[in-house]
């Protein structure tokens, strides 16, 4: 089966996520003559649209600041937070992505402020949601919201106790396309997920 899990996946205090693949953004940046200071290029000027309805991203705005279980599911199996005793909030599709260097990586808006080189390697080695993903074009669904969640704490006394706890989390659920899928979602929609 073709999911993957990560937890504790932290949006370092800021309210956004990106995913995407940082190397396919750098060819972009460089390509198209943009600065190292992506964040205020894209917040300021048409590229940040441009970037986002061509594929090179997915950002996701309004995330709170909790550590996050994340899927990437690409299964045709149900996804996880529509299963019973998840509680999804947030359902969107539309998006779509672009693979150029195989593999993607959900990371954080900070990175966008000096895009070099050394900035996306640094990423490349952070602990990051980040799968393989053959080269070329996916469409891409977003699911949010609490998912059970099995933890193991060991007590005062060296024994191992398991409880259950609802977790905020994202689901990616990515298809491959033949070509490019159209651009349909909203990037101002806010995935704020209530607790």
């Amino acid at each position: 089966m073709a999911l993957y899990k990560f937890d504790e996946i932290l949006n370092d205090l800021m309210d956004y996520f990106i995913l995407g693949d940082p190397d396919y953004l750098l060819q972009y940046k460089i390509e198209n003559n943009l600065p190292d200071d992506l964040l205020t290029e894209f917040t300021t000027e048409e590229t940040g649209d441009q970037v986002v309805e061509e594929g090179v991203m997915v950002p996701m705005i309004g995330i709170e600041n909790y550590p996050y279980t994340v899927y990437f599911n690409l299964s045709d199996e149900t996804p996880e937070l529509l299963k019973q005793g998840n509680e999804v909030q947030h359902q969107r599709d539309g998006y779509c992505l672009k693979v150029v260097n195989g593999r993607i990586y959900l990371y954080t808006i900070p990175y966008l402020r000096d895009f070099t080189e050394t900035k996306v390697e640094l990423l490349k080695k952070y602990k990051h949601a980040t799968i393989e993903l053959p080269n070329g074009w996916y469409s891409v669904a977003i699911l949010a919201g609490l998912t059970k969640q099995l933890f193991k704490v060991e007590t005062v006394s060296g024994e191992i106790e398991e409880f259950e706890s609802m977790e905020p989390t994202f689901e990616f659920v990515l298809k491959p396309t033949a070509e490019k899928p159209d651009y349909t979602a909203d990037f101002t929609y806010p995935f704020r997920i209530i607790d």
